[in-house]
């Protein structure tokens, strides 16, 4: 790995002026976020994990809409997943709510944060609650100011990539934490982490970087190498698979029945048309189609003379207090809508 494998701060320039220089301009053209304002350690995780896999401008109404429902640690932990998963629907990715919620029980049984902070690693504390990993962990210590940490999310491999010219590939997260985790005291803090992911957003772009705006531009190695655009280096990633699922839908004038999807896999815990997965494409074109985190869902819809097995009656008029995964929340209110303009 050339000079990356002897870390980061062996660099005679990770200092302190590189850091004023990173501040100095966050402080004239750094973004105002309304989540950056708090130091609240639950506020921050719900917000590390509503932000994640989500775009900003979509998370801002669910952060505001989250919160309001579930205000403190004590009432996520004791509310009802059903209700989780209401508030949770639309955003997808839902084993972040079950995570969260399950988090949240089990750091409210233990004391919560005020007892995790006693602890002597409050980091191993926080990593051993489910749904929390290295990042997240870190950001709720840093931006709760209890860790000097320096959060690496995506953009900021991005970022960090380019400023040490470091060809480790950017699937490596824990090799881009870790070297992190090794930089001066100075680099490890909160406004340090708002300033570089608003440099990613702002200038360290991943086409076209506004490297002669960059603050940073005096110390990065990959602008003196005239390779900014090498890094940060990539893996070829695997083609996304197609699986195929027969949706069966029995429904009248009054409502429709749904089952309920276990906990784990796929839309866990949502409401949903009961489905099953076929071994190969159907014979007809897809229904409809969605995009998932490993795969492309290809749906078919097959409509049934009476309920299935296990499905129960839900009123048109009552689904949307029902947590539904987003494609299945299409096809129902368009077929709700047909049934009232057949009255």
């Amino acid at each position: 790995m050339g000079s990356a494998a002897k870390g980061w701060s062996s660099r005679s320039w990770v200092s302190e002026a590189a850091v004023g220089a990173l501040l100095a301009w966050f402080d004239r053209q750094g973004r105002v976020l309304p989540w950056r304002e708090t130091e609240d350690p639950y506020r921050i995780w719900v917000i590390e994990t509503l932000l994640q896999q989500t775009r900003i401008a979509q998370a801002e109404a669910r952060i505001v809409r989250f919160l309001a429902w579930f205000p403190s640690l004590q009432a996520l932990a004791q509310a009802p997943i059903e209700s989780v998963l209401e508030v949770w629907q639309g955003l997808g990715y839902y084993q972040r709510a079950h995570n969260l919620h399950r988090a949240a029980q089990r750091l409210h049984a233990q004391g919560g944060f005020e007892a995790l902070w006693t602890r002597p690693d409050p980091l191993q504390g926080l990593l051993a609650l489910p749904g929390i990993g290295p990042y997240t962990a870190r950001a709720i210590l840093a931006f709760s100011e209890k860790g000097a940490y320096l959060p690496v999310d995506g953009n900021l491999v991005r970022v960090l990539s380019r400023l040490f010219a470091d060809p480790t590939p950017a699937t490596d997260r824990a090799y881009y934490q870790g070297q992190a985790d090794g930089l001066p005291l100075a680099w490890r803090q909160r406004k340090v982490a708002f300033a570089l992911m608003d440099l990613a957003t702002l200038l360290c772009t991943p086409r076209q970087p506004k490297c002669l705006l960059c603050p940073l531009s005096a110390f990065c190695e990959g602008l003196r190498q005239g390779a900014v655009m090498r890094f940060p280096v990539r893996a070829e990633r695997p083609p996304r698979p197609t699986r195929h699922f027969i949706f069966k839908l029995y429904a009248t004038a009054e409502g429709v029945w749904l089952v309920q999807r276990p906990p784990k896999g796929l839309w866990g815990g949502l409401w949903c048309l009961p489905m099953e997965e076929l071994p190969a494409p159907a014979a007809e074109k897809p229904t409809f189609c969605h995009t998932l985190t490993h795969f492309q869902l290809m749906g078919y819809v097959e409509r049934l003379p009476s309920p299935a097995e296990g499905s129960r009656p839900v009123e048109w008029s009552v689904l949307g207090q029902y947590g539904l995964p987003a494609p299945i929340k299409r096809l129902l209110l368009h077929e709700a809508e047909a049934y009232h303009r057949s009255l």
